[in-house]
């Protein structure tokens, strides 16, 4: 699957633009404390850092583009997360208490995705992987080493390093968007509601559709 930057934030100005309807229409008091507003701020969030992420990455700067990832997934699972029936009781904490309860269990999710028949359940994973470059552990450390003594030219270990990891960050970007709007537009059972209207995303509806063709493991319905 193609990965063009342009495009890609296309695909996020549409989602943008749809839940920013959403909650106007569903949602505009701010007294809401509904389990579909906390959802939306959440998406909203995510597709926010989704478009800083890709921007970053573009202009090569992969110490941020690291941890503007780990808050893009963070954000993104605990939209996930919030969307399950069953987490009213946390979504009425992240209300009231603003300022805690933005960790998200991604086993949970996990859980739920396995018995609805979605195998392809690896957020704890990639969520742990990247916490490790966020924080200054010895590998952070290594990472940044190579973006300091990259920028000073020639073929060297440094620069052939930092090229290959652009390179493969960018072909998990469709995946990447993919499961982004998988959350947006997916209504299978057991999810909070959102209702999204599919004409209103033409573009990012007819990649995820495409997509979902060569994804054999979580797939839009």
């Amino acid at each position: 699957m193609p990965f063009d930057y342009k495009l890609f934030l296309g695909f996020i100005d549409e989602a943008q633009a749809e839940l920013l309807k959403i909650m106007a229409a569903k949602c505009n008091d701010p007294s809401d404390h509904s389990q579909l507003a906390a959802v939306l701020f959440l998406l909203i969030r995510a597709s926010s850092l989704l478009r800083s992420s890709l921007l970053i990455l573009e202009a090569g700067h992969l110490d941020a583009y690291d941890a503007l990832r780990r808050a893009y997934w963070e954000a993104h699972a605990l939209a996930f997360e919030f969307r399950l029936a069953a987490s009213s009781s946390k979504v009425a904490a992240w209300h009231k208490y603003k300022n805690a309860n933005g960790i998200p269990k991604t086993a949970r999710i996990e859980q739920y995705m396995r018995a609805d028949g979605i195998t392809d359940a690896f957020l704890d994973k990639v969520y742990r992987g990247l916490s490790a470059m966020v924080h200054a552990t010895k590998s952070a450390a290594e990472n940044s080493l190579v973006m300091v003594v990259a920028p000073s030219g020639g073929d060297t270990v440094a620069r052939r390093s930092l090229i290959a990891a652009r390179e493969t960050f960018e072909k998990e970007q469709p995946d990447v968007m993919y499961r982004f709007l998988w959350l947006l537009i997916e209504e299978r059972k057991g999810l909070v509601q959102i209702n999204c209207d599919m004409t209103a995303l033409p573009n990012a509806c007819n990649f995820a559709l495409d997509y979902a063709k060569s994804s054999p493991t979580i797939r839009v319905r």
